[in-house]
């Protein structure tokens, strides 16, 4: 199955353009849970929640039957650089009561972190069991040895294009997506034709759509679930053929 959302459900640029103007803001996630089946929660890379906040989350993904990906603190990524796998763990055995509905926990290096093969096979090797994803922004990374690592311990390259082309290598079972802005940064709807190299090359995983500044992001999210069932539908139509 392919999760698609969002980075982030909270925005005052959406208000009117998604949100219906007179909602007020503790009603936009159930608005939003209402219309897709997954969302990217990037604010835990700035804080770290309240356990209370926690125990709301798993209430409403039951409610909604949806997988939340979750952005690791920024802590471990860009303060650390990955040399504290223990803030790692912390932070996993953390999201513990949402671990049914948990989808993959995304790490985002900084640009400023290139190419270290031991530091990253230590860093996952300790790292409980679980659904990760990596996004690498220095250009070293890409390369078959970190491809050859990440797959040792299944762990999804994130396929993105902040400040790049998109590398559509696949190293685990899951794919993890992450769209910055077909135009500019956080900017600009994709093409059709983009979007379905996506859903081609892959049945399951997670995509989310952080070209939130203009609104393009509800946008593609949505064109792409009408992608993906039109795809179910042919499919579906042609095995019945057969």
């Amino acid at each position: 199955m392919l999760y698609i959302g969002t980075s982030g459900f909270i925005y005052k640029e959406w208000a009117g353009r998604f949100y219906p103007r007179e909602l007020p803001k503790s009603k936009w996630f159930d608005y939003y849970a209402k219309q897709f089946n997954s969302l990217e929660l990037n604010s835990t890379f700035y804080r770290i929640p309240q356990p209370s906040t926690i125990k709301s989350w798993k209430y409403k993904l039951k409610k909604y039957h949806m997988k939340m990906s979750v952005k690791a603190n920024q802590n471990i990524t860009h303060k650390y650089k990955l040399q504290k796998p223990e803030l790692a763990i912390e932070f996993i055995n953390f999201l513990e009561p949402i671990k049914k509905y948990l989808g993959a926990v995304l790490f985002q290096l900084p640009p400023s972190l290139k190419y270290d093969a031991v530091l990253l096979e230590e860093f996952l090797n300790v790292l409980p069991k679980g659904k990760y994803a990596i996004e690498f922004r220095h250009k070293t990374w890409y390369n078959d040895k970190t491809y050859e690592i990440l797959k040792t311990f299944r762990t999804a390259l994130v396929w993105h294009d902040f400040n790049q082309p998109f590398v559509l290598e696949k190293t685990t079972r899951f794919i993890y997506a992450r769209f910055h802005g077909f135009s500019d940064k956080y900017k600009g709807s994709y093409p059709d034709e983009f979007l379905e190299t996506i859903i081609n090359r892959t049945k399951q995983g997670y995509c989310y759509f952080n070209n939130t500044s203009d609104g393009s992001a509800i946008l593609d999210a949505k064109r792409l679930k009408e992608l993906m069932e039109l795809k179910k539908d042919f499919q579906e139509n042609i095995h019945y053929v057969k």
